[in-house]
C-alpha cells in the first residue's frame, strides 16, 4: 500500500482543504488531474524521493521509500529520463542491466507495435516518438507502481487511443498506474480513480463508480470543482467587439 500524507505548511502555499492521508493499493489505475501549476509533477517527484525538501510524507507497505524499495517504482516524463546518445536498443540494455524484473517481452510486443526504431538514438527520434520510447520504457522497468507524467504529450489521437487500449492489455492485475494528465476526457474509460492536486496538495480523491452513482462524468466533476466558468470566454469576446477591452 502506497500512503501520502500532506504536512500542514504556512502561507503561501497552504491548502485548508487538502486531505491529510490518502492510500493507493495495488491494481488501480488513477488519473491525477488538476490545473497548469497545480503541483502534479511535484507530487509524483515527492512519491519517488526525488525533491531535496519534501512536502509530502511518502511511505510503501509502512516503509519509508529509500534505496531498499525504490526499485518498486517505474518514471515517465514528458520531460524524458533516457539518454539522449543512446539508441533505443542501448537504452534497453542499460534498463536490463540495472532492472532486474525489466519485461523484456512487454519492450518487444509495445515496440514493435509503435514501429519504434531500435537503431536510432533517442535524440534523433520525433518528440511524440520520444514520448513513445519514455513511456514504453516506464511500463516495462518492472516496478509495481508505475507514474506517468504527461505521457501522451505530442502525440497524434490515433497513438494515443492505441496506447489507452493496449495499458489494459498489458498491465497486471497488480500493477498500479498513475496518470498525470489534461486529456481527462479520453482516459476516463481506463481509469477507475481520480486524485485532484491543488496548490501542491491532493484535495479530492473519487471513484469513477461513485462518479457514476451520482450520475456525473469525470470532465463535469471536474469544472464543478475547478469552479470553472465556461461562458468566461463568451462574455470576453463580447466586450471586445463591443469595444470594451
Amino acid at each position: 500500500m502506497l500512503k501520502i500524507k500532506s504536512f500542514k505548511r504556512s502561507f503561501p502555499i497552504q491548502n485548508e482543504t487538502f486531505l491529510p492521508e490518502v492510500s493507493i493499493g495495488r491494481g488501480e489505475i488513477i488519473a491525477l488531474l488538476g490545473q497548469n501549476g497545480a503541483g502534479k509533477t511535484t507530487l509524483m517527484k515527492d512519491i519517488l524521493g526525488m525533491k531535496e525538501h519534501p512536502i509530502h510524507e511518502i511511505t510503501l507497505d509502512g516503509e519509508t521509500i529509500g534505496y531498499k524499495n525504490l526499485d518498486r517504482f517505474a518514471f515517465g516524463s514528458c520531460e524524458h529520463t533516457f539518454f539522449g546518445e543512446f539508441t533505443v536498443e542501448e537504452q534497453r540494455e542499460f534498463y536490463e542491466m540495472n532492472f532486474p524484473k525489466f519485461r523484456k517481452e512487454r519492450f518487444k510486443l509495445l515496440t514493435e507495435y509503435f514501429q519504434i526504431p531500435n537503431k536510432w538514438k533517442l535524440k534523433e527520434l520525433s518528440v511524440g516518438e520520444q514520448n513513445q520510447v519514455e513511456t514504453v520504457f516506464a511500463l516495462c522497468q518492472g516496478g509495481d507502481y508505475i507514474l506517468l507524467d504527461e505521457p501522451f504529450a505530442n502525440n497524434d489521437l490515433f497513438h494515443r487511443k492505441d496506447f489507452y487500449k493496449l495499458l489494459l492489455g498489458v498491465l497486471g492485475e497488480d500493477e498500479t498506474l498513475i496518470i498525470s494528465t489534461h486529456l481527462v476526457e479520453e482516459v476516463e474509460s481506463i481509469i477507475n480513480r481520480v486524485l485532484l492536486v491543488d496548490k501542491f496538495d491532493i484535495v479530492a480523491d473519487v471513484g469513477i463508480d461513485e462518479m457514476e452513482d451520482n450520475h456525473t462524468d469525470v470532465v463535469t466533476w471536474l469544472k464543478k470543482k475547478l469552479n470553472y466558468n465556461e461562458g468566461r470566454a463568451a462574455e470576453f469576446i463580447r466586450k471586445m467587439e463591443d469595444g470594451d477591452v
